[in-house]
């Protein structure tokens, strides 16, 4: 029983390096580009979620936005 109990805990040290490894920035999309000097152009975790909040925020901005276009002031 023993060492079943030490062997889930070494099972779950080893899958659990570090409570930091959540933050790690991962590419998710790359480019090497040998334009202009070899360019690496890449999309990590952090930009796209950056791109998906902006797109939302972008398009409720553009949805409540009527342009007096439902109601005529006529």
């Amino acid at each position: 029983m023993d060492s079943l109990i030490y062997n889930l805990a070494l099972e779950l040290e080893r899958q659990v390096r570090s409570p930091l490894s959540q933050f790690e920035i991962r590419d998710l999309l790359s480019i090497e580009a040998p334009i202009l000097g070899n360019i690496y152009i890449s999309v990590t975790n952090i930009g796209f979620y950056l791109i998906i909040g902006a797109s939302f925020i972008l398009v409720i901005s553009l949805l409540s936005t009527n342009y007096n276009k439902i109601v005529n002031n006529n």
